[in-house]
């Protein structure tokens, strides 16, 4: 064990892999080490390097926001290293001490030793969490150069990942000129195909044809699915962490016991065994894409604002909650199953599978972090099952009286009658969607919400509308 995790007490309740990290060379390098990084790709890394032939795969952890800075010193400070607690439904608490962070740098201070790390041959994987936003995509997957973030990293700053990419494989083709895999793990569908058409549009702008050539020969974007609940950190974690092994790790980190990770097998140079340790290498990542981003994302985020405007603070009192339980089942069950049609994943049983651990008391995920960035989340969450329906001849109710529930979040939230707080990046687009006619027709006909469905299906207008104003009834 570090210095850091010298655990004083209890030592036999937490799990340590059976590697010596000295011994680790690195062999991805991760941007944006989140809590979401840290309880899914980190575990399995851990889990990788405690087989013999997989020493070359530590990570080195890379934080790009200058905002993140002062947390990113701390978890420098304990050497990447953290306690990641589990819980299941039943209560059953489990805790790991994960060191496959080999190495961190703070980008947003010294982006030079990012570019470095990008340009060694060593380095075989690229993998990202930056958030749904953290792409700059609109609906029609065009770059928002006019973004002032990507503007500038254009002219030369550095605000976003696609800014450290291009330094870093600029940097590697110059010097390594090693092949490489970048491997989204985001929430969007599809993700590896939108950081290449993110990318590729930002080397345009940039008019480096010679390194998006270059680019196209040496670099693969396989898309993935990530999942697994994962709470914003709380002190509660970090006090039992102290209290229970006598270390003082401000870098706990709490998930859930449901842990899953699809990748399509499409890497441009060495591949890691991650099917060791129960990664799917699949050729297509779209049924379980569909499944998770249809039924785990578009549940939580069409229940959420119910739950935020019935005053509840965590997601499984929703789904105790007699009538956002059924809600959720209807939703699920009448929209968005039938909606994805044919899928080579069981859909009912997944279903099943994530009504539990919606359930689970012991996550405390919170119905503000759900809240958290609607408008990113309505087009790659919602809209497919909205879209769906329509396409079949039917009428999404359900879903519909989602995307209204929302809607009558942001009016109360504007009022400050609502308890929630509501943390929205894109407040600027919802400035339109006041709480009258022309509000109402700017939300249910926004571009970048809804595409093109206002005018294909001019009844999804009518019906919207309904809705919002069923909702705005039901709780104003």
């Amino acid at each position: 064990m570090s210095n850091f995790l010298q655990a004083s007490s209890n030592t036999e309740q937490l799990s340590v892999q059976d590697y010596a990290k000295d011994a680790i060379q690195a062999g991805i390098v991760h941007l944006g080490v989140g809590a979401f990084h840290r309880a899914h790709q980190a575990v399995y890394i851990d889990r990788l390097l405690a087989h013999d032939s997989q020493k070359n795969w530590g990570i080195i952890g890379v934080n790009i926001r200058p905002q993140d800075s002062q947390a990113f010193a701390r978890f420098i400070e304990q050497k990447g290293e953290f306690v990641l607690k589990t819980m299941a439904a039943d209560g059953e608490t489990n805790y790991e001490h994960i060191r496959s962070i080999v190495e961190q740098i703070d980008g947003a201070s010294a982006p030079e030793k990012v570019d470095s790390a990008l340009a060694d041959a060593k380095i075989q994987l690229v993998t990202s969490t930056v958030t749904e936003g953290g792409y700059y995509l609109d609906e029609n997957r065009r770059l928002l150069l006019e973004h002032p973030a990507i503007k500038g990293d254009v002219e030369g700053a550095r605000n976003t990942l696609y800014a450290f990419l291009y330094a870093g494989l600029k940097l590697r083709s110059k010097t390594s000129n090693a092949k490489i895999t970048l491997l989204c793990c985001d929430n969007l569908r599809h993700n590896g195909e939108l950081l290449k058409t993110g990318l590729m549009q930002f080397l345009a702008a940039k008019e480096d044809t010679k390194l998006a050539h270059w680019i196209e020969q040496n670099v693969s974007f396989p898309c993935s699915m990530v999942d697994r609940i994962t709470p914003k950190p709380s002190q509660q974690h970090v006090d039992d962490v102290r209290a229970r092994f006598g270390v003082d790790d401000k870098m706990t980190v709490m998930g859930e016991d449901f842990i899953q990770w699809v990748v399509e097998d499409n890497f441009a140079g060495t591949k890691p065994a991650l099917d060791l340790v129960g990664v799917q290498f699949v050729k297509d990542v779209v049924p379980f894409e569909e499944a998770k981003i249809r039924i785990l994302n578009a549940g939580h985020t069409c229940v959420t604002y119910q739950a935020a405007l019935k005053d509840l603070t965590y997601f499984d009192e929703a789904m105790r909650d007699p009538e956002l339980s059924q809600y959720f089942s209807d939703f699920i069950l009448q929209d968005s199953i039938p909606a994805i049609g044919d899928s080579v994943v069981d859909l009912p049983a997944y279903f099943n599978i994530i009504a539990r651990r919606f359930s689970n008391a012991n996550i405390g995920d919170t119905v503000e972090r759900i809240c958290t960035d609607g408008y990113a989340k309505f087009p790659i969450f919602v809209f497919p099952t909205l879209e769906g329906i329509y396409r079949k001849g039917g009428t999404p109710n359900k879903t519909l009286q989602g995307i209204a529930s929302w809607f009558t979040f942001i009016q109360l939230s504007n009022q400050g009658k609502v308890s929630t707080p509501y943390h929205e990046p894109n407040k600027a687009s919802l400035v339109a969607f006041s709480n009258d006619a022309a509000g109402i027709h700017a939300f249910t006909t926004d571009r970048y919400l809804w595409g093109n469905l206002p005018t294909e299906f001019p009844d999804f207008v009518v019906h919207l509308t309904k809705a919002i104003q069923t909702s705005m009834a039901k709780y104003v």
